[in-house]
């Protein structure tokens, strides 16, 4: 019995897959989008970082900060990477994507910069945050057309958590 049962619930999971548009090949290539912005982000090439968003993509970075346009989104990394971004270093974790429809992916991932400094020059924690973005295939590259990043407030009343 708990053979069939798990033959059911492995059938079941590849449906939920398959009905995703799950596809190990796009995954792959959108991941690599996000993997080149953080290697840029980590040599702080703000150029570089930017050219990962569609010539018309926006972003909102986690301090509410709205950037429209390739030179928009480039002139709000080379601020921040001039300050507080400076000589930080990214990575990401929870890395999921979906395929709404073929050309279009939504991905969320945890992200964490370490290494920031307060304007007084003192160490900062790990500063975590959560990554919502819209990607767009346009010929055979995945580009950004929008993303949105978040840091998780505390759920009112509730305890803190672990």
């Amino acid at each position: 019995m708990r053979r069939l049962f798990a033959a059911v619930a492995v059938c079941a999971l590849v449906g939920i897959g398959a009905a995703r548009g799950e596809d190990p090949v796009k995954e792959k290539q959108v991941r690599g989008t996000a993997d080149a912005f953080v290697a840029a982000w980590n040599r702080h090439d703000p150029k570089i970082m930017a050219a990962a968003w569609t010539p018309e993509g926006d972003l909102v970075n986690p301090f509410g900060r709205l950037a429209t346009g390739r030179a928009e989104i480039e002139k709000l990394f080379t601020e921040e990477h001039a300050t507080f971004m400076k000589g930080t270093t990214y990575s990401i974790t929870n890395y999921r994507v979906r395929f709404p429809t073929p050309a279009i992916a939504a991905v969320d991932w945890d992200g964490e910069v370490s290494g920031m400094r307060s304007a007084d020059g003192k160490a900062m924690p790990v500063f975590k945050h959560h990554v919502f973005g819209v990607f767009a295939k346009k010929g055979n590259h995945w580009w950004m057309a929008a993303t949105r990043a978040s840091v998780p407030l505390p759920t009112p009343g509730a305890p803190p958590a672990q």
